[in-house]
């Protein structure tokens, strides 16, 4: 690692241990916390190394316990209303809780991935030939369609937790989420946010929703629908300019064995708008992108 990423990497880190809240951090600096900067700033602050095993776990046990107290009676983490649960971070939570589970009670991640397990997207007939509208994968919140976001997030938890990962309920969820993205590509490969069609028209495919897809489906790399969708995505690497766009990028390439040296570049100078407003999830991203070549992106990596 070049000295200038690991100037900015100190600067990244001080930016999020400055203004830490009592217990977890929120989207921006002085806002309350919420769910997905806190699990972005522990999976930053936790792959540098520069913490002992103990000293790691006196800092993070009060931001996870944050996390575990927004838990609700269905397992799922709930910031306002039960009903607006949001998947996406909850699924993003799943993951953190695999990583720290030795810091949690053991009945909090197994209760997420039960509750992620369970959780389903609405049902619906089909209203156009190219997309299969039965498919349940996850939605944004309960009683909703199944949108591709928070469906990669949720079915990359469900992989790589650890737990449960022979279950039938389980391996049932896997593979109907598995077959709503192959067919919610779209033309050309990539994703959209949500669907591929809407009203006869094809949609176009998005970087970070790619990315994360792809991150989803890495235990596949052989199927076609992966790796014309990677394709894209190299080809695009660049093509979106936001920190947390390139921040993506660069997770999901690194765990296919693709070079992320110009994605780095990028994001490495790209970052400081987002410390100049504040913006303490985009700014974690950045320092776990960026730190890859200490932790290779393991907190998402899916075994073969």
């Amino acid at each position: 690692m070049d000295a200038n990423r690991d100037e900015v990497l100190d600067r990244l880190r001080q930016r999020l241990l400055t203004p830490v809240n009592t217990a977890g951090w929120g989207y921006y600096s002085g806002k309350a916390s919420r769910i997905e900067p806190t699990c972005w700033a522990l999976l930053a602050l936790g792959s540098t190394g520069s913490l002992s095993t103990t000293q790691w776990d006196a800092f993070a046990r009060p931001h996870l316990a944050f996390l575990a107290g927004l838990q609700g009676s269905d397992g799922l983490l709930v910031e306002t209303d039960p009903a607006l649960a949001n998947l996406t971070a909850n699924g993003l939570a799943a993951i953190v809780f695999a990583g720290q589970r030795a810091l949690l009670p053991t009945a909090t991640f197994a209760r997420l991935h039960a509750g992620l397990v369970n959780l389903k997207g609405v049902r619906l007939e089909p209203i156009d030939p190219k997309q299969d509208s039965t498919l349940q994968g996850w939605p944004w919140v309960r009683d909703t369609f199944s949108w591709v976001e928070p469906t990669a997030w949720c079915l990359l938890a469900t992989k790589v937790s650890g737990i449960d990962g022979r279950s039938h309920a389980t391996e049932a969820r896997q593979a109907e989420a598995e077959r709503l993205l192959a067919n919610r590509m779209c033309t050309g490969g990539g994703w959209n946010y949500g669907n591929a069609v809407a009203l006869g028209q094809d949609l176009r495919a998005y970087v970070p929703t790619t990315a994360v897809a792809l991150m989803s489906l890495q235990n596949r790399r052989s199927d076609s629908v992966v790796q014309q969708s990677l394709s894209m995505l190299e080809s695009q690497r660049l093509a979106e300019q936001s920190t947390m766009t390139l921040a993506l990028v660069s997770i999901c390439l690194r765990l296919y064995g693709v070079s992320t040296d110009a994605v780095d570049e990028r994001l490495t100078g790209v970052v400081a708008r987002s410390e100049e407003s504040g913006n303490l999830q985009a700014v974690a991203m950045a320092m776990y992108a960026l730190s890859a070549d200490r932790h290779l992106g393991s907190a998402f990596r899916v075994s073969q």
